[in-house]
């Protein structure tokens, strides 16, 4: 160790062990090295040590929240010249002598007064360094010349400093403020602190600025504040700072510090004027709707809730559908998408379980790796208490146009901590924020949610959902996973916004992802009943009839004699498994497959169904 290093540290060292704060100032001068100056004085050795190690020579500053130094300027200061008893009086403080040929006086603040710094009140050139101040004490080094302690070393803890004299209390009083109580207005009327309440008190207070937001120095500041002017007596600085220090480690509330900095109102991005448009202006700026990102659910800036029952493999569902959208491809078979980079901000997910999965759902849905690897981006957050409010930071660091589409997986994991999602108020709150994220990246949101415990085949889509129904009214498209009848199966339906109803689909699972299943009716929900039918299945003698499969259906109920859609059905009616929607599906499937054959007939051209193509002659005649 060098001597610097020896001499310095362990002089800091020594006066934090005595219970004096303190931190680095720029070698040679009187300015703080540290970013917030006197709020960072500690007396915490591990902090010392890493200042003075890493600037061996640089100035030691005594933090004097709790005292009071008395700073008489220059050697030949001629204050209390005429006063010999007077001097006598201040003789009993540790004097600190100053490169300039001052002293500095050190005593302790008397309970119930609270001094603040001062120039020349006192007397000409004399002042005073107390709450919000700090002095260089030995053995730094300023124009060349060390501070030095007139007794040799400092060896008086706070505690046990003098008080000032009763003569110079009274010019403190007058030249700085009334003896006992805050001098300045805001602080009148304050509530006192009285000896044992001052630690509860400040923690108390600490924790209401430390759920809003406001950092560790700032709460530093205003504890020491209250400190000085409420409590009864003060407390010591270094054990204000630890109460700081101790409350600052916990995380905001999130809710709380958007609606402390109004970030609502921030993330409007035109004022809330009345601006209303006649339809004329309106139809001229909206000729056509937002561009699609999977066609028939999602455009773009809009939100879509993804809701099933838990472990029922939504999160495999949505991984298929961020690869389709990266890549371009229909999503299920069934949707087509934009290509768009996605990215896939997991809250629930290690680094370790998406990096297992990618590659199984691309090669599932034979997709190369190549294909995504730059399309396809993936922010694991697990552990990292994240919510939707503390991203937004993340947010803002996005350039907009980059990403099409951000998965938020799962959303129960964005909720900040206190929030209620069957709040109304609460989750519409959310979804503005969301709302106000995609018109800024210019991109789609997908969220991941769970349902509500117990059967959901009653419900309407829109009750499909844990939480307030703000969710379901506040999204774009609001997509389900149901149970089906048929064990590994789901029913597919969706309330959207902006597109037509869509028609719900079945979908078995194939792992790691789900196929559509066009032999299964999506009427056919799971329900109570049907789950313990299945539980304790009654004995029957009579065989389980064959399911209806497309070639079954087309062999039974349509021939070379055209038939319409409502003849077909009429001789189906009383078939178990083909309901109204079953025929039409079938129907669909079978012409897509060629088993079929549409025909055309009459004026009207009324479709009509064969097994044969229709004569080219007959098309358009009745």
């Amino acid at each position: 160790m060098t001597t610097a290093v020896a001499t310095m540290l362990d002089a800091a060292l020594r006066y934090a062990d005595l219970g004096y704060a303190v931190f680095p100032c720029v070698p040679g001068n009187k300015s703080p090295i540290t970013e917030h100056g006197l709020l960072d004085a500690t007396t915490e050795p591990d902090r010392i040590e890493r200042w003075w190690t890493e600037r061996p020579s640089a100035n030691i500053a005594i933090a004097t929240d709790g005292l009071l130094v008395i700073d008489i300027d220059g050697p030949e200061n001629g204050w209390l010249a005429e006063q010999p008893d007077r001097q006598l009086d201040l003789a009993s403080a540790p004097v600190s002598l100053t490169p300039g040929g001052g002293r500095h006086l050190f005593f302790r603040q008397p309970a119930g007064r609270s001094y603040r710094n001062s120039v020349g009140r006192v007397a000409e050139r004399v002042d005073v360094r107390a709450g919000g101040g700090y002095v260089l004490v030995a053995p730094s080094v300023v124009l060349g010349k060390p501070y030095r302690w007139q007794a040799g070393e400092l060896d008086d803890t706070p505690e046990q400093l003098p008080e000032p004299p009763p003569w110079l209390l009274e010019i403190l009083d007058a030249a700085c403020g009334p003896a006992s109580g805050p001098s300045a207005s805001s602080s009148a009327g304050a509530n006192p602190i009285p000896e044992g309440r001052r630690n509860a008190a400040l923690a108390s207070l600490a924790g209401a600025m430390r759920r809003v937001g406001m950092t560790g120095p700032e709460i530093a500041a205003a504890l020491q504040r209250v400190n000085a002017d409420r409590c009864r007596p003060p407390l010591r600085a270094p054990e204000v700072e630890r109460i700081a220090e101790s409350i600052a480690r916990y995380e905001p509330d999130a809710v709380s510090v958007a609606v402390a900095e109004r970030h609502y109102e921030q993330d409007l991005s035109r004022p809330a004027t009345a601006e209303p448009r006649c339809v004329k202006a309106l139809l001229a700026e909206f000729p056509m709707l937002r561009p699609p990102v999977i066609t028939g659910l999602l455009r773009r800036g809009e939100t879509m809730n993804v809701i099933s029952a838990p472990k029922l493999g939504k999160s495999w569902l949505v991984l298929d559908l961020a690869m389709a959208v990266a890549t371009g491809r229909r999503w299920l078979g069934l949707y087509d998408t934009t290509r768009a980079d996605v990215l896939i901000i997991d809250n629930e997910l290690h680094g370790e379980t998406s990096a297992h999965r990618i590659p199984r759902v691309a090669a599932a849905r034979k997709i190369g790796m190549d294909e995504i690897a730059r399309a396809l981006w993936i922010e694991n957050l697990r552990g990292r208490l994240q919510d939707i409010f503390s991203l937004g930071p993340y947010f803002e660091s996005l350039e907009p146009g980059r990403f099409g589409l951000i998965v938020l997986d799962a959303f129960y994991r964005f909720m900040p901590r206190g929030g209620d999602e069957n709040d109304n108020g609460t989750m519409a709150n959310i979804y503005n924020r969301i709302d106000a994220f995609a018109d800024r990246l210019g991109c789609s949101f997908v969220l991941i949610h769970h349902t509500t415990k117990g059967n959901q085949s009653g419900k309407s889509i829109t009750d499909v959902g844990a939480g307030a129904g703000s969710q379901s009214r506040a999204t774009d498209t609001h997509l389900v996973l149901r149970h089906h009848e048929q064990a590994g199966a789901v029913v597919l339906d969706a309330a959207v916004r902006s597109w037509p109803p869509i028609t719900p689909v079945c979908l078995s699972w194939d792992f790691p992802v789900w196929h559509p299943a066009p032999d299964l009716d999506p009427s056919d929900l799971r329900t109570e009943r049907s789950r313990k039918k299945k539980e304790t299945p009654a004995k029957s003698s009579e065989p389980k009839p064959d399911p209806w499969t497309v070639e079954r259906f087309v062999e039974v109920f349509i021939s070379a004699e055209p038939a319409s859609k409502a003849q077909i059905r009429e001789a189906s009616k009383e078939e178990p498994g083909l309901s109204w929607r079953r025929v039409a599906d079938l129907l669909e499937i079978a012409e897509s497959q060629g088993l079929i054959h549409r025909w055309r007939v009459g004026s009207a051209h009324r479709v009509l169904y064969a097994t044969t193509p229709q004569p080219a002659a007959e098309e358009g005649n009745s």
